[in-house]
């Protein structure tokens, strides 16, 4: 979508003020885990990494035995043999010597191990039961992270008291043991700071479930973390669900006919919302997004696919029955070859369909990704970590990750929604980066949705600009848009508000319409070039 005449006149108007000086911003991670496992089959390499789109690798997994790490595979993390490695005694191979060749290319990128997952997680009720377990539990991670050069530790226990493997050993007390087995391995942490001179991470794995999440002593646990990755993902699989569902929905479905909780929690938002309900502060939280698809097979329908009977996963998949790399499904699946794309505009996610074969894929793709992305900046998250990266070779979602979280600029916005009855005053924060500090800002909304978006200058701003867009630039500083146009600080940010407590009336039927607000930063002064922040969502209730 283009800019009209008036709005082209608006903006520039806007881009003549004066700006002034610069300073730093708030960093966001963007995650992934590298499966060891992909060397095999897959031949994807530490090598591959693209680390400049990165700030932190989680290495999948360790291994837990006897009460200690070990190593999870060790041909591919210290033994495989790759261009400019040695075979005399002390050499370092393997995965995990590339992965310290790749810090050593890229700064500002750090590695954690990651130890257990779904596989691996059977022994954790053990090495975490007496103090004395867990203190020697934690020392050889402590140990384990020196010695392999990491630089800390991601615990991914799936999962305490039960909700895993069903050969996993489980118990009551997990709950409680887990919590002073992290204690412990923080405090260990920190003995090995005054030593080293060296700062450890320390992350979780975390479910999504509401059910498991109930397994852990949320408040308990975060003050020990630097952050939280939420597994926001495997909400819907083919694995004895009665019905086709999306893998990694954004937002609830009303529509959706699966029985509660299940069809009201089973949601990235409502994970979120279970965290930060728990005290977990915002930006120590990261969900997670789906670099892969969930096929299921055999579906009886006579439509899209969608919330139907299956009898089995689909096949073949990219490795195995039911499961796709999204790059597979870009290059084999996405309207090719019988499969038809569908966007679902409750769950902000797209999903295949193909009546041909019956089968019905559940996936994310860069629409869907750059939501979540959004979403994670609206809520002042931590940033997105994702599942996983040979799941996108060509780095399209990626891609989304970075430019969203990482370089431009973030607008955040409180989730509570607007009552009609009682409209109030909705502030927002914009957080520019330290490049930008000083820049130039105008604030817009509009109804007309976010996709595909108008065109500023040569970049994309994700509204479709409407009547309400060329109201927000006209009344911009006034009552209604304060500080909707201005300069960003000496800290790069700034605080625009849509006051909805200033109009005469709010009409009802904003019921049914979502409005959303973005920023532009201008790049120069006279100029319409800059960068665009996500969008925020504001919805409304009646009362």
């Amino acid at each position: 979508m283009a800019l009209s005449p008036r709005l082209r006149s608006f903006l520039l108007a806007a881009a003549t003020l004066t700006p002034a000086i610069t300073a730093q911003a708030p960093p966001r991670r963007v995650i992934g885990y590298f499966p060891s496992w992909g060397i095999y089959a897959r031949n994807y390499h530490v090598p591959n990494i693209p680390a400049a789109r990165l700030t932190h690798v989680n290495y999948a997994f360790a291994n837990v035995q006897n009460g200690v790490v070990v190593l999870g595979d060790a041909y591919a993390d210290t033994d495989r043999f790759y261009p400019g490695d040695c075979w005399n005694p002390g050499c370092r191979r393997g995965s995990f010597h590339q992965l310290e060749l790749l810090k050593q290319q890229h700064p500002h990128l750090r590695t954690l191990i990651s130890i257990g997952g779904w596989t691996w997680s059977g022994n954790f009720s053990n090495a975490v039961l007496t103090a004395q377990s867990r203190a020697t539990f934690a020392q050889s991670i402590v140990d384990f992270v020196d010695t392999w050069r990491f630089d800390g530790a991601d615990i991914d226990w799936e999962y305490p008291v039960s909700g895993g493997l069903g050969g996993n050993t489980t118990r009551p007390q997990d709950r409680t043991n887990f919590t002073l087995f992290l204690a412990e391995l923080r405090q260990r942490f920190a003995t090995r700071t005054q030593t080293t001179g060296k700062t450890y991470l320390l992350t979780i794995a975390a479910p999504a479930n509401p059910a498991i999440i109930a397994n852990l002593e949320v408040a308990a646990i975060h003050p020990h973390l630097d952050w939280i990755n939420v597994m926001t993902y495997d909400f819907y699989g083919p694995w004895g669900d009665p019905r086709t569902g999306m893998n990694a929905p954004l937002h609830r479905d009303p529509l959706d006919p699966t029985p509660e909780p299940q069809r009201t929690t089973f949601t990235l938002s409502a994970a979120i919302d279970a965290y930060l309900a728990l005290g977990v502060p915002a930006d120590k939280l990261q969900p997670g997004a789906a670099f892969y698809g969930r096929g299921f097979g055999n579906v009886q329908s006579a439509t899209n696919g969608l919330y139907a009977p299956y009898s089995h996963p689909s096949s073949p998949g990219t490795w195995e029955a039911g499961v796709y790399d999204y790059t597979d499904l870009a290059a084999n699946y996405v309207n090719r070859n019988g499969y038809t794309r569908w966007w679902h505009d409750a769950a902000r996610v797209p999903f295949l369909w193909s009546s041909a074969a019956r089968t019905f894929v559940s996936y994310d793709d860069p629409r869907s990704i750059a939501e979540k992305a959004w979403f994670a900046n609206q809520r002042g998250l931590g940033g997105v970590m994702f599942w996983e990266l040979s799941g996108d070779r060509n780095q399209e979602l990626l891609a989304e990750l970075d430019a969203w979280i990482r370089q431009r600029p973030a607008l955040q916005a409180p989730a509570t929604p607007v009552a009609l009855a009682a409209p109030h005053r909705v502030d927002l924060t914009l957080h520019g980066g330290s490049a930008r500090a000083g820049r130039l800002f105008v604030l817009l909304a509009g109804v007309s949705g976010t996709w595909p978006g108008s065109t500023v200058g040569a970049g994309t701003l994700p509204l479709n600009l409407d009547w309400l867009s060329e109201a927000s630039l006209q009344l911009a500083g006034g009552a209604l848009f304060p500080q909707g146009i201005g300069q960003l600080d000496a800290s790069g940010a700034a605080n625009p508000a849509i006051d909805f407590a200033a109009a005469p009336v709010l009409p009802p039927a904003l019921l049914g319409l979502r409005v959303h607000a973005a920023a532009w930063v201008f790049a120069a002064v006279g100029s319409l070039a800059g960068d665009c922040s996500n969008p925020i969502e504001i919805t409304f209730t009646a009362n």
